[in-house]
């Protein structure tokens, strides 16, 4: 960024933890960490109250740094996994800044951070508040990925804790075209960057032209909606839910079979066995703001994805079949052998290699440097 100090150190102040299901938190550090930055990856400082099904994460918690992650620790990042109480009252807050923070801080400078890093922060709390006034940072960069204003526990303050981000804020950074035009009207300088697609999606061998085999891969959170999966199997299609379950599962039927979270270097080999990909997001609030992370992995890959009408989808209307009922999945997937072209394949691929991990890297390390030049 300047030839005197050409790779600043980064701190990201992440909203998950670095063995979460593969998303821009993990991938830009991992990328600022190959073009010679060191990074600080601090895992999920809390939003809301645990409840008992977060009991295996903060068990992973405890267990140290990255406990139990299975995502690979690219050289250069450190991940730190923080002992602070989640910031949903007064009290805790308070405990934080007198405890927990500057412990963390001690923690940070063991292993040796600097004065000066650029900071990016994934979700406006009083923890990531706090942390920005004591870590003396470059430039801020808010990588709002999340209409966390419209979650269904968000806080009571959290207006004023993201209008005090967006202040501190030098450049912000949205993914959705939603988010893109919220936050354009809150702050002077808004770009929007994918999370992007690896280059081994685009090597994966072409679906099977039968479209007899879906599935839906990633964490199974419970803003997705089973009835949609339900449907298909029960039409007689081969269903597989493939990933982590963050909370109850849902009652899934024999027919619906269960995988457990491929490996990074091994989640194409895994997806080659499918035809086609599912997004049965629920239609919410929160869900306005969301652009599912895989998208252009799917894209990549060629294969077609059945889809619930999420706005930031529309864009993508003639590459993606969107339906908002589970008898409309099942009418459209059995048109697939017949609507599905060569064509549609190639042109979901091309899209898709103007989103690489790298093409997307380069767009947000520009902007970082330009928004890190004018608070010089």
């Amino acid at each position: 960024m300047n030839p005197e100090d050409a790779a600043p150190q980064i701190v990201i102040l992440s909203s998950i933890e670095w063995g979460a299901a593969w998303q821009r938190h993990q991938m830009f550090a991992a990328q600022f960490a190959a073009a010679g930055h060191e990074v600080f990856f601090v895992e999920n400082t809390g939003f809301r109250n645990p409840g008992p099904r977060d009991l295996g994460r903060l068990w992973s918690r405890l267990a140290g740094p990255a406990g139990g992650a299975s995502n690979p620790r690219p050289a250069g990042v450190s991940i730190v996994s923080p002992l602070v109480l989640p910031p949903t009252s007064g009290a805790f807050r308070r405990a934080n800044a007198a405890v927990f923070i500057p412990r963390l801080l001690a923690q940070l400078c063991r292993l040796g951070l600097r004065p000066r890093p650029v900071v990016i922060a994934y979700f406006a709390t009083e923890t990531t508040l706090e942390l920005l006034r004591r870590l003396d940072a470059s430039v801020v960069v808010y990588d709002c990925a999340s209409n966390f204003r419209a979650h269904p526990r968000v806080p009571a303050d959290f207006p004023r804790q993201e209008a005090e981000l967006l202040r501190l804020a030098g450049l912000v950074v949205c993914d959705s075209d939603f988010l893109l035009r919220q936050k354009q009207a809150e702050h002077p300088r808004v770009v929007q960057i994918h999370q992007g697609v690896s280059e081994d999606f685009l090597e994966a061998k072409p679906p099977r032209p039968d479209f007899r085999r879906f599935c839906y891969y990633g964490t199974w959170v419970p803003d997705l909606d089973p009835a949609f999966l339900i449907a298909l199997a029960e039409a007689g299609f081969e269903v597989t839910v493939s990933g982590f379950c963050k909370g109850q599962p849902p009652d899934w039927p024999p027919s619906i079979r269960r995988l457990p979270p491929a490996p990074l270097e091994g989640l194409v080999k895994r997806l080659e066995e499918f035809d086609v990909f599912l997004l049965p997001h629920k239609l919410t609030q929160f869900h306005l703001g969301v652009i599912p992370a895989k998208i252009y992995e799917i894209m990549a890959m060629g294969r077609p994805v059945l889809a619930t009408p999420l706005p930031s989808l529309a864009p993508l209307k003639r590459l993606v079949h969107i339906a908002d009922s589970p008898a409309d999945w099942v009418r459209v997937a059995r048109d697939l052998p017949r609507t599905e072209t060569a064509a549609l394949r190639e042109e979901r691929i091309a899209l898709a290699k103007e989103h690489t991990h790298a093409k997307e890297f380069r767009r947000f390390q520009e902007a970082v440097r330009g928004a890190w030049e004018r608070n010089r």
